[in-house]
């Protein structure tokens, strides 16, 4: 679907800017449901000055002008990696899941964490987002306020649940009602404008200044309430192999960025003439007639913001296991023209719970404000890191040049994390719990990985060495063709040395497969396949994918066994699976990570599943590996 917009452009102007409207900019577009409405508590609730009011715009527009317009739209999407952009592209890019040797160490754990902190964040952005969105009932009807939280967890029950369904044929009235959202905001910016232009003032940084040294104890929690602003700001990188560069800073400069700042004026000009509107700034900007018509598409556009986060934590989800950071998990792909389309159940789950716990825990937006914002924080400041990395190794910016634009960029986003941990005893400790248990999840999925992989290689032969031996010449015979999965690549599969050393079994033709994930997101059809002759009996067949593509072995595997004559349809797969036996006793940290990998082992998706194979067809063959 996503894909077929940019052919659509060719015949309908603006198609793709339309459609990003819907997937990239959700999150940031329903901002200002809540975003001014917490400033102005932050410095007092209704006993806010005039200045106290142009202050926070003026935070709120150079927030958005620096944060997401020069440091987003300007720089960080020119960071792709073959047109993908977001945190795990930039780690691959550096190639830094590879090795982790000194200073790439460090730059590595920052990518983990920011991942971690983007995939929390996908339990806290519905919760906010439609909390905020159903509380306009408050302000329509006070009498319904005891609703707010029961439609809020339908609502979001109803997210989730239509999540396996797909959203390939719902996504395309995305833009269209996104494009009222932003129209909406617009008009009703104007609409309050007009009321007191004086507002405009906001534009002014000094205006911001001043409200910071006004209130210095408050300064952290003030910059922190203002940050809500550009919480979404992060969604314009992860989502760039949606649209491109330039379709998504054309939709944020000419709709996107306009319609944001109009409204968070309007609302300002609101609260100059009526302190009262600080209960609720964005209901009370609309006149009575359009409370209603508002609310619904309040809540239509947080629905397809929660609907783009969700989507974007199945994107980053899969990234992580194809890099060996999470354990593999059943994906889905709901769509036959888009890979980037895909639904990951068990994850799903655990969002839907999450995120309701969320809400009937803090029951109003404001009490959740205190926990929302911290995880975007950490990981603009870890995108950060990781791309003055990569100007400095692949753009050829002068030294002085890049140091400069780092402490610029720096400054801002420290600035941003630093005043969103003032949130922490209010709720902040939530989203580090939910990215600390992520990255405990990464660390020993990974380094258990490299134990097994260790245990194998101490256990088998070099596959070369295997093939040569003479010794199995009285071996039984088997007629079938067996392929073997290997993960160790150029050693002997586990499995077909215990078949040989146990079972004294060789096979008429023996394929050994090994799938590599590339560091970029897809691989070229006449790239994906590598085959290598060893002998008569042996065949060594290396499989690629890219870390975004769909990986069926089969579909792949069968056109290059058929052009050396072997028929794919006969053959047998046999593939390994360990039986993880994690130390006795837990003295060292080491053999917390060893449990926690037995743990994910015995739950993870098997090989048969995740790779596609055909049931009837493949032999499992367990066999114990102690850590």
């Amino acid at each position: 679907m996503l894909a077929s917009l940019r052919d659509r452009t060719r015949v309908v102007p603006f198609a793709a800017e339309i459609g990003a409207l819907g997937v990239v900019f959700g999150d940031i577009g329903t901002s200002p449901l809540y975003a001014l409405k917490q400033g102005v508590l932050a410095v007092g609730g209704t006993n806010f000055l005039a200045t106290d009011v142009l202050g926070l715009l003026s935070l709120i527009t150079w927030s958005i002008i620096l944060s997401v317009t020069v440091k987003y739209v300007m720089l960080v999407l020119r960071a792709d990696n073959d047109g993908e952009g977001g945190i795990l592209a930039l780690v691959t890019l550096l190639d830094l899941h590879r090795s982790a040797i000194g200073l790439r160490w460090y730059l590595l754990a920052a990518g983990l964490l920011g991942a971690a902190m983007l995939i929390g964040d996908g339990v806290l952005t519905p919760a906010i987002s439609v909390l905020s969105a159903i509380e306009g009932l408050q302000v329509i009807e006070p009498e319904l306020e005891h609703w707010v939280v029961a439609l809020t967890v339908l609502v979001l029950a109803a997210v989730f649940l239509s999540q396996r369904l797909g959203t390939e044929r719902i996504a395309s009235f995305f833009g269209p009602i996104m494009l009222a959202w932003f129209g909406s905001l617009a008009a009703l910016g104007i609409h309050g404008i007009a009321q007191a232009p004086q507002v405009l003032a906001g534009l002014d940084p000094r205006h911001g200044i001043v409200l910071m040294l006004d209130h210095p104890g408050l300064a952290g929690v003030i910059l922190g309430a203002c940050f809500l602003a550009i919480t979404g700001g992060e969604a314009l990188y992860a989502d760039l192999g949606h649209f491109g560069r330039k379709v998504i800073a054309r939709a944020w400069l000419a709709i996107a960025m306009p319609a944001l700042l109009l409204n968070y004026y309007g609302q300002g000009a609101i609260l100059l003439v009526d302190p009262n509107a600080a209960r609720n700034p964005f209901y009370d900007l609309s006149p009575d007639w359009f409370d209603v018509p508002l609310l619904f598409l309040a809540t239509a556009a947080t629905v397809i913001a929660s609907q783009a986060i969700i989507t974007g934590v199945f994107s980053l989800a899969k990234q992580a296991i194809e890099l060996g950071y999470l354990p593999p998990m059943r994906i889905r792909y709901t769509s036959e023209h888009n890979e980037q389309h895909i639904y990951v159940g068990r994850l799903n789950w655990l969002l839907m719970i999450a995120c309701i716990a969320v809400v009937l825990g803090f029951e109003a937006s404001e009490k959740l404000a205190s926990a929302y914002g911290i995880a975007v924080a950490f990981a603009m400041v870890t995108t950060t890191i990781l791309f003055i990395a990569q100007v400095h190794r692949a753009w050829n910016w002068p030294a002085p040049a890049v140091w400069a634009m780092a402490v610029a960029m720096l400054a801002v986003d420290l600035s941003f994390a630093a005043a969103n941990m003032t949130k922490i005893h209010d709720g902040g400790w939530l989203p580090l719990s939910i990215a600390a248990l992520i990255i405990l999840v990464m660390v020993s999925w990974r380094r258990g990985l490299e134990g097994v992989v260790a245990q194998q290689v101490r256990f088998t032969e070099p596959l070369d060495g295997f093939v040569s031996r003479k010794d199995r010449s009285g071996d039984v015979e088997s007629p079938r063709t067996a392929i073997f999965l290997s993960r160790a690549g150029a050693m002997t599969p586990v499995a077909l040395s215990r078949l040989s050393e146990l079972l004294k079994i060789r096979f008429d033709k023996s394929v050994i497969v090994s799938v590599w994930i590339a560091s970029r997101p897809r691989v070229s059809v006449e790239d994906r396949v590598k085959v290598t002759t060893m002998d008569a009996s042996f065949v060594r067949v290396d499989l690629r994918f890219g870390y975004m593509q769909q990986i069926d072995v089969p579909s792949v595997l069968g056109p290059a066994l058929s052009a050396r004559g072997i028929d794919p349809e006969a053959a047998v797969y046999v593939i390994g699976h360990e039986r993880i036996i994690p130390p006795d006793e837990v003295t060292r940290p080491k053999d917390v990570l060893a449990h926690a990998f037995a743990f994910l082992a015995r739950n993870a998706e098997r090989s048969v599943d995740r790779f596609g194979l055909p049931r009837a067809r493949t032999v499992e063959i367990g066999y114990p590996v102690k850590l």
